[in-house]
């Protein structure tokens, strides 16, 4: 299997060989993919948002949070 980075130079050549037009649909796709994840994952959020509401005590977690930090996990070593 070849390398990620051959594999980049392949892309990346076959890029510089497309006329502009070409080279600006291939750009113009990859925005579209990006904005599709993001608008998939915004939704995804939105639906699932809070939906843990009531299952975990958030003070509490907070405070065994805060205690647990004082808790020295080094141990001490006389000289």
């Amino acid at each position: 299997m070849p390398s990620t980075k051959a594999i980049e130079d392949k892309i990346i050549n076959k890029l510089r060989d497309l006329p502009e037009d070409g080279k600006k649909e291939v750009l113009e796709y990859i925005d579209h993919l990006k904005s599709r994840k993001s608008v998939k994952t915004i939704r995804l959020l939105k639906e699932t948002a809070g939906a843990w509401k009531g299952l975990v005590d958030s003070e509490k977690l907070k405070r065994d949070i805060y205690s647990d930090r004082l808790i020295s996990t080094r141990s001490r070593v006389k000289l």
